[in-house]
């Protein structure tokens, strides 16, 4: 029986529009399993799991391979993060633990290995990280699957069908037939997950959030409608409204045409305001394909993943070499590298010392890097002000809330620039040092931070989250995480005042910067640049040239009269509408 029809909403990762039959993927069961052996047996059972470590190893580098030639390096480096796991020392040693001491079978070390890393993750702040669990349990899925010699299960496509599904894991999204799949609708995951990434990389529509309930009733005679522009999800649609998407989705493909012609053109308001488009960046990607998108710099890039062996943390020249190679490929274009953003919430035990009770308000980013790790925090820039050399860099320091953090990491650089002048290494010797403004106190003190910083970055993501108070990975109150809301417009006002005062930029490189409803906003509030996914440079690009800063500065007045985000939303659509109507639905 059908479903009856009706509209859900989710949340749109990936763009375009999705009509077809649905075909629902069961993810196989990871759960935890309890097979014990004989201690006479750990020898063979640790043999079965060094044999499945290198069999996975070499599918990893192949399906690598496969990407470069198929997309590009950036999405065939998102394996470069499943090939360390593979890697890692302490997952390795977990297992052999596992299979040695406590007497498991080597499937069954696996699975509860991976249950571990991936409830690590999972309970991190950070959104992007948390992501990363779904990595470690596909990684480990596919070590299982080795081990057991059974191999994978192949699906077997009628017709052309939209995807849903509880999960997909990057393994899953890359296998499948591009030809019989029209797009994903899946239960969880986010814009930073790379399944979405490679959706968005192999242009198929998709969207995350599709409630439970769906996957429990649809069946494959049910037809679906995604919408990845709005997050729409239209369940067993009429003629009339089918029709309807269809010609939405011809529209779009004339507009997107129009868009990628367009990527060369700056971002320059109807009256002449300038905002500078960059990049976030993740570990290895490749700039020259983000450049193609209108990218004009590199506004983050993440080192997190520059440290996620914890039995071989990078050294100094290690390091010196990834950052040098990034300058190199950027050119001419200002790079901001912000230092190691890791706390107790992080998986690294190599670097954090020690659990805490509210990991959320502890040790993260600058704190964790001045407090217990002043010794990587020293080599990591003493790594950075040397490729400073070789390209346009900036550094910028995470989770800053007050003058002592950024004036002890000054005193920090110019003693480790007597270091490497005694030593005789080159360096950069004037490198532009700017803090993240992602905490209300940094906000509120930015009047203080702008006299000896020299840009700040508006970190949103956790600027939102704590000025609201609400974790947006918690579904109970995640509804109360608006960007919209009065006080985070507020907060962002008068940190830009205050920057103004002392002529240095502002930026934002949180999720924000994309948004189309929040982009006049940005832009009355006179921010200088916005850093984001290349996937969105085009469309905000096109916005920007369509909006007059005059008129997002009286927006931005009516915006902080108003009672709630949803007023706020609001009067941006309709300044959207007016000025740039062809963007509106995508």
């Amino acid at each position: 029986m059908r479903v009856p029809s009706c509209t859900v909403q989710a949340t749109p990762v990936a763009a375009g529009i999705a009509i077809g039959r649905v075909m629902l993927i069961h993810s196989e069961a990871q759960e935890t399993k309890n097979v014990t052996i004989t201690p006479e047996m750990v020898p063979a059972e640790l043999e079965r799991f060094h044999t499945a470590l290198a069999i996975t190893k070499k599918e990893l580098q192949e399906l690598q391979e496969k990407l470069r030639i198929k997309l590009n390096d950036s999405e065939a480096d998102i394996f470069e993060a499943h090939l360390l796991l593979v890697d890692d020392r302490t997952m390795v040693a977990e297992v052999e633990r596992s299979i040695s001491e406590e007497l498991f079978d080597a499937e069954s070390a696996v699975y509860r290995a991976v249950d571990k890393f991936a409830a690590a993750f999972s309970a991190v702040e950070d959104a992007y990280l948390q992501e990363r669990a779904v990595d470690v349990r596909d990684v480990g899925h596919r070590i299982a699957v080795n081990i057991s010699e059974v191999g994978p299960q192949n699906l077997v496509y009628d017709e052309p069908r939209i995807v849903i599904a509880s999960t997909l894991t990057p393994s899953e999204t890359v296998g499948m037939n591009r030809e019989k799949v029209l797009g994903f609708a899946v239960e969880t995951g986010s814009t930073t997950s790379h399944t979405a990434i490679l959706a968005r990389s192999l242009k198929l529509p998709a969207v995350v959030g599709l409630p439970r309930q769906l996957l429990d009733t649809l069946t494959v005679a049910d037809k679906m409608i995604i919408d990845g522009f709005s997050g729409k999800v239209i369940i067993n649609p009429d003629a009339g409204t089918e029709e309807a998407y269809r010609l939405k989705s011809r529209e779009a493909e004339e507009i997107y045409r129009q868009l990628r012609g367009e990527s060369d053109l700056r971002a320059v308001t109807t009256d002449g305001f300038s905002v500078e488009i960059a990049a976030n960046v993740e570990f290895q990607e490749d700039y020259s394909e983000i450049r193609k998108n209108g990218a004009g710099g590199i506004g983050l890039f993440r080192t997190e993943f520059i440290f996620m062996d914890e039995k071989h943390l990078p050294d100094e020249d290690e390091q010196f070499e990834i950052y040098k190679k990034l300058m190199i490929s950027a050119g001419n274009d200002p790079v901001t590298i912000r230092t190691m953003d890791i706390g107790g919430d992080k998986l690294n035990s190599g670097i954090v010392r020690s659990a805490e009770q509210n990991p959320f308000l502890g040790l993260r980013g600058i704190r964790l890097c001045l407090r217990e790790r002043r010794d990587l925090f020293e080599m990591q820039l003493r790594a950075l002000i040397r490729a400073g050399v070789h390209g346009n860099m900036q550094i910028m320091l995470p989770m800053v809330s007050c003058m002592d953090e950024l004036l002890e990491t000054k005193e920090i650089i110019a003693r480790q620039k007597v270091e490497l002048s005694r030593r005789g290494v080159p360096f950069a010797d004037s490198i532009p040092l700017g803090v993240m403004i992602e905490t209300p106190a940094a906000a509120m003190t930015a009047d203080r931070f702008a006299r000896e910083a020299d840009f700040f970055s508006i970190g949103s993501n956790d600027l939102i989250q704590y000025t609201i108070a609400s974790d947006r990975s918690n579904e109970r109150v995640a509804h109360l995480y608006r960007p919209a809301h009065p006080a985070v417009l507020r907060l962002i006002k008068f940190t830009v005042e205050e920057a103004v005062k002392q002529n240095i930029p502002v930026a934002v490189c949180g999720q924000i910067a994309e948004d189309m409803s929040m982009v006049p906003f940005l832009l009355g509030l006179g921010i200088n640049e916005l850093s984001m996914s290349s996937g969105a440079m085009p469309l905000v690009k096109r916005l920007i040239r369509s909006l007059s800063m005059h008129e997002c500065g009286e927006l931005v007045g009516k915006a902080l009269l108003c009672d709630n985000s949803a007023d706020v939303t609001l009067l941006s659509q309709e300044m959207i509408s007016r000025c740039a109507p062809e963007l509106l639905d995508i």
